[in-house]
């Protein structure tokens, strides 16, 4: 409907809706218009109103200090609390409407109870530090994009199930061993969603001291308790309003903030501490651990109404072992991390990668990051090996390797000093398709298609290395 549609009536409708009162003066300080609020909130009768003059008014004491009176005399906005007839004072807001030659020809006045007026200074300041807290979460967070790799079957699998269920508001429940990942694919789901323009806040409940725990979920009001923030602070459940919450290692959460937590599931409410009043909040959960919540809720370590309520979308994270696909793609990939934080060109060498893929990494992609991130700092060649770096693995005896690292060889020379990036990678080249090539059975065909490269290429390269190395190529 356009304006012009909407007419004088529906107009004189919606002004009487609202939350304070309206009162307009022509030039001559009569009034013109006013909704229904002003004759209660000021306590005139409608008929001692009807094209009253405002000196008048405040002759006969009905308004004192008036805001109006004062944007007349200034032609300025005036804010005052005006005090008359009316039970409590009321704060208005007059603006001057100037003509062509800069008289006053109108004044239009606002006014609110000190109700509603305490009303919007609360919800302002606690918006106020919401979005303050807000904004620290959000920089504290490296990257709203999630990069993740996937090269296993199981992995590709997992994530086609989480495409498809993160249109979908239900709350999700990820298992798992100790850095597979987990935050990451919560992170996937978040963006994959309807909320991924909203936050999302992600919580370890195993890093909250116990006596904290309860103020951090739930937030607390003014003055809650000693030692709080003066003006008071939203709790997570808050923050995440209108995006996902993350609740990593659930299993840790007391007994006691667990039942609160049920209820602010199951409620969609939440209240804070040392306040008598509850507030409406809408996110996604999606929860995880390393631990089994079953046998906890048998053991009475874990609500199993709570469990139930968790466990709508459970998703097993297989460990790193179990997914050799993904290992030498992710080590790739945290490579090229470094490489570009400190403007560096360094490669796995290939007998890097084979100790890669044997290795068992009880900790997972997070201990495969810190792997690569050592070997990255402590090697002293471009080229990666284990050999060039310093205690790079852990020591065998807790978690031996599952093979040997390469048969025949044990990784390029290291560079020469003064020799060029060039070189450098030429020579891992040579050694990357000769032992391919050696692997494969002297066959160029599977060597091609394990290098992912054309055949003719290959041949061109091996025609090059054909006087450094004893081989014998097929036929063309």
């Amino acid at each position: 409907m356009r304006c012009e549609e909407f007419g004088f009536e529906n107009l004189r409708k919606a002004l009487n809706h609202m939350k304070g009162t309206l009162l307009i003066c022509d030039r001559d300080r009569n009034v013109v218009y006013y909704n229904d609020v002003v004759c209660s909130a000021l306590n005139i009768p409608a008929e001692r109103l009807d094209g009253a003059n405002l000196m008048d008014l405040a002759e006969e004491g009905y308004i004192l200090n008036s805001a109006s009176i004062q944007a007349f005399e200034t032609k300025q906005l005036s804010i005052k609390y005006v005090q008359g007839k009316m039970k409590v004072p009321i704060l208005t807001v007059s603006n001057p409407v100037l003509d062509e030659d800069g008289e006053v020809a109108l004044v239009v006045a606002i006014s609110f109870n000190e109700q509603i007026t305490e009303l919007v200074t609360r919800e302002m300041m606690e918006s106020r530090i919401k979005s303050t807290q807000l904004l620290d979460l959000l920089s504290a967070q490296v990257s709203a994009n999630t990069v993740v790799i996937a090269e296993s079957a199981a992995m590709k699998s997992i994530l086609t199930f989480l495409s498809r269920i993160a249109a979908m508001d239900s709350t999700v429940l990820l298992t798992g061993e100790t850095g597979t990942g987990k935050e990451v694919l919560a992170k996937y789901i978040h963006n994959q969603s309807a909320r991924s323009g909203g936050v999302f806040v992600p919580v370890n409940c195993a890093a909250i001291p116990e006596s904290l725990m309860e103020s951090e979920f739930f937030g607390y009001a003014k003055g809650a308790f000693t030692g709080a923030n003066r003006d008071g602070k939203a709790g997570v459940f808050e923050l995440a309003d209108g995006g996902t919450i993350f609740l990593d290692e659930i299993g840790e959460m007391p007994i006691l903030i667990q039942a609160k937590f049920l209820r602010v599931i199951e409620t969609g409410e939440v209240t804070r501490l040392g306040s008598e009043s509850s507030k409406k909040v809408n996110f996604r959960l999606v929860a995880a651990t390393n631990r089994n919540l079953e046998e906890m809720c048998a053991q009475g370590l874990f609500r199993s109404d709570l469990y139930y309520r968790l466990n709508i979308l459970s998703v097993e994270i297989p460990p790193l072992r179990e997914r050799r696909d993904d290992i030498v793609p992710l080590a790739r990939f945290f490579l090229n991390l470094f490489n570009k934080k400190y403007n560096k060109t360094k490669i796995l060498s290939y007998s890097a990668i084979k100790w890669l893929e044997h290795y068992r990494w009880p900790g997972n992609v997070r201990e495969l990051r810190n792997v690569i991130e050592r070997l990255f700092i402590t090697s002293s060649t471009d080229i990666l090996d284990f050999e060039s770096g310093y205690n790079v693995l852990p020591s065998a005896g807790s978690e031996p390797l599952a093979g040997p690292a390469a048969p025949g060889r044990t990784g390029p020379e290291p560079a020469q000093e003064g020799s060029s990036l060039h070189d450098a990678v030429e020579a891992y080249e040579k050694q990357l398709i000769l032992e391919t090539l050696d692997a494969c059975g002297g066959s160029v065909s599977k060597a091609a298609g394990k290098l992912r490269l054309h055949k003719s290429v290959l041949y061109r390269k091996l025609e090059k290395y054909r006087s450094q190395a004893a081989i014998t190529l097929p036929a063309r």
